[in-house]
């Protein structure tokens, strides 16, 4: 008789579990309509970027105290891009290269050459591009000592191939000439 009750409680118990949990699915649901709903909106008026149609060429800046980072970018094929980058860290000390771009999404692979393979993954939401904070050690040919590109981020401040063509260096006349 205590075990019948006792599987009976339990039977219970689960049973409302289950409607709970239903209830919570239900609800999450209901919450990413609505935050999608937003989302679209926000992306008609243009306050996001529509993250399928990204317009990665362009010109890339961040500004500091110890200058100003560079990125740039000229669509040379679907998906494709020449690319610059300069990251400053005071007058002596910097990071400056080229290299090609895919970009998939979100997702940016870039790669930079002259000075040995370096290659990573960066994220690109439309508006900013951000490096990871962890890059091989081959990047490090890229830079003067006690110089990263690692954890870098650049704004979008000018799009377009035209835009890109004008983004100076340092070492490097144009970034995104070759």
């Amino acid at each position: 008789m205590k075990i019948a009750l006792w599987l009976a409680i339990t039977a219970f118990m689960l049973a409302g579990c289950n409607r709970a949990a239903d209830r919570a699915d239900n609800d999450n649901q209901v919450t990413t309509d609505v935050g999608d709903a937003l989302d679209q909106q926000a992306i008609a008026r243009g306050i996001l970027p529509d993250l399928r149609n990204l317009k990665f060429a362009g010109r890339f800046e961040t500004r500091s105290e110890l200058g100003t980072d560079k990125f740039c970018a000229i669509a040379i094929g679907q998906d494709r891009y020449r690319i610059g980058v300069l990251a400053v860290f005071g007058s002596e000390s910097k990071c400056e290269g080229q290299g090609t771009a895919r970009i998939d999404g979100e997702k940016v692979q870039i790669q930079l050459q002259g000075s040995g393979a370096c290659s990573f993954n960066g994220e690109f939401d439309g508006v900013e591009l951000r490096f990871p904070g962890d890059l091989e050690v081959a990047c490090d040919n890229y830079c003067s000592d006690r110089a990263s590109l690692a954890g870098t981020s650049y704004f979008m401040v000018d799009p377009g191939n035209d835009a890109a063509q004008q983004t100076l260096g340092r070492a490097i006349g144009r970034l995104c000439l070759p």
